[in-house]
């Protein structure tokens, strides 16, 4: 991690041995800047569960909301409540018992506050910051270290993966600690699928990254059944058994970290993350460096929840469900969606589709699948997606991912299936003007702007923004996407990033009203 510091530092050490009582919310070291902190040390507890009891939280320059916030055991990288396990890293190390060490450095240059709460229970909690003083220079560097936790129990399974972070830019991402404790037996852990990240979805330069299998992301292989842990310096899996849960089969409780020493990941305007998920007990710890202090999107549970780790999977049932404890990104929109469409011979690019003209909610659609297909696996019919139909989506950051709205449930990694899709929304405009829309995509997008011929965008190989500029009329303006699924350089990835601006550099916002006129 390359950052501005000044070239003298004089070597500082704030050491603390206290009690940290049950309901006690205190701080342990203030520091003076300008200054970075180049190590912390932590040790409490050797009991399970314990450091789930306990949350650490970073402030800098006396802002008000937290910097870093999550369970100490977890922002160490020690999940799912275990006091320990070998983890050896370039930034973070767990050692037996429960030596807790983390060496992002982390400038600031007014000040620093390492605060801990406690619940449940008291810790004699023991803390070493070794930090660097710069005496004779300012700090230049403008990016902050942060930091934060989040859980879903049970998480969604064939559909919206796991959030990890969601944050505004500018900055860099750092790495996650990804921990999955195995509650739905249907398939694989790993099957869930591995990292999404979308980032910029509303700048100059968007971005799609799409793994695939969960342990693949880890940098390992064959991992979603058996693996023996390891640690190494970037990327590892460092727990992995096999509990007794009472049924016939034992259920996997995992760990893996990932982190983007060599291979970085910028962010300008916004960065969002997830983690393809089956319907599992989850968590996560993500570290990235940014300008602007982070914006809340997870809410910490109270206590109990935080330390509840039942073995039983019916136990989780509506313990920690998506969305109960998640704060929503800023707004960039909203569509309606139509789909899934068999897309064979490439026919439905195409043709016109009835759902391009017609008005959400009007009804659905047969999607025209093959036998073979998967829409028409069982629990696809199930589900209803053997047929088009209409979804209203809020855009996340600027990105629609029809992966998240049309998945078909069957087993195997990751799945998708060939297809069409189609996005609808309207723009509304204060006069007639000349905007300029810009949309990243990869395989064949066609556009329709109002009672406009269809535009056909061509086929991107890869994951590519393009610009267009488009004649609105003054007052609602229809805009319809069809974008295909092929199983490409991202496999099977089916995502858009959309932004629209007037001329003045005014943002028009997509919104999934139905349109005054088809």
């Amino acid at each position: 991690m390359n950052l501005d510091l000044p070239e003298f530092a004089v070597s500082d050490r704030v050491s603390v041995v206290r009690t940290l009582e049950a309901g006690m919310r205190d701080t342990w070291a203030e520091l003076e800047g300008p200054g970075c902190i180049r190590h912390i040390w932590v040790t409490m507890t050797r009991e399970d569960v314990a450091n789930r009891l306990a949350v650490i939280r970073i402030y800098f320059e006396d802002h008000h909301d937290p910097f870093v916030e999550a369970p100490v055991g977890d922002f160490f990288g020690a999940m799912h409540g275990r006091k320990s396990y070998p983890f050896n890293t370039r930034w973070l190390s767990l050692q037996d018992q429960s030596g807790y060490n983390c060496y992002f450095p982390m400038p600031f240059a007014q000040s620093a506050r390492i605060e801990f709460e406690g619940g449940g229970q008291s810790h004699r909690v023991y803390l070493m910051v070794d930090w660097h003083r710069y005496p004779e220079d300012a700090l230049a560097e403008p990016r902050r270290f942060c930091a934060r936790w989040r859980r879903e129990a049970p998480a969604q399974a064939h559909g919206e993966d796991f959030v990890m972070v969601d944050a505004d830019g500018p900055g860099r991402l750092m790495g996650f600690v990804y921990g999955v404790r195995l509650l739905d037996d249907t398939d694989r852990w790993s099957h869930g699928g591995a990292l999404n990240g979308y980032i910029d979805g509303r700048g100059e330069y968007p971005a799609y990254l799409r793994g695939i299998g969960g342990e693949d992301e880890f940098g390992t292989s064959y991992g979603g059944a058996l693996h023996e842990p390891e640690t190494h310096l970037h990327t590892g899996m460092p727990y992995y058994v096999h509990e007794d849960v009472g049924e016939a089969r034992p259920a996997q409780r995992v760990v893996g970290y990932r982190f983007f020493n060599e291979d970085t990941i910028d962010f300008r305007e916004s960065l969002h993350l997830r983690f393809g998920s089956m319907a599992n007990d989850i968590c996560a710890t993500t570290y990235w460096y940014a300008e602007a202090p982070p914006r809340q999107f997870f809410h910490l549970p109270s206590w109990d929840l935080l330390a509840a780790l039942p073995r039983n999977p019916a136990d989780h049932e509506g313990l920690l469900p998506r969305g109960s404890h998640d704060i929503a990104p800023p707004n960039s929109g909203s569509w309606w969606l139509c789909g899934p469409f068999a897309n064979a011979q490439g026919r439905a690019m195409d043709a016109t589709l009835p759902a391009e003209t017609a008005r959400p909610g009007d009804g659905d659609f047969d999607g025209g699948h093959a036998p073979e297909s998967f829409w028409l696996a069982e629990a696809s019919v199930a589900a209803g997606l053997d047929r088009a139909r209409w979804v209203r989506r809020d855009a996340t950051r600027g990105f629609i991912d029809f992966n998240h709205v049309f998945r078909p449930r069957v087993r195997g990694v990751a799945q998708t299936d060939l297809g069409v899709a189609v996005a609808r929304c309207t723009l509304d405009a204060p006069r007639a003007m000349r905007a300029r829309m810009q949309i990243a995509w990869d395989d064949k997008l066609v556009l329709r702007v109002n009672k406009g011929e269809p535009l056909r965008a061509g086929r991107h190989s890869a994951f590519r923004a393009q610009a267009f500029p488009v004649d609105l009329r003054a007052g609602e303006n229809t805009v319809v996407l069809k974008l295909s699924n092929e199983m490409g350089a991202n496999r099977g990835g089916w995502a858009f990033a959309f932004s629209a601006r007037a001329e003045d550099g005014t943002e028009l916002l997509p919104k999934a009203d139905p349109p005054a006129s088809a």
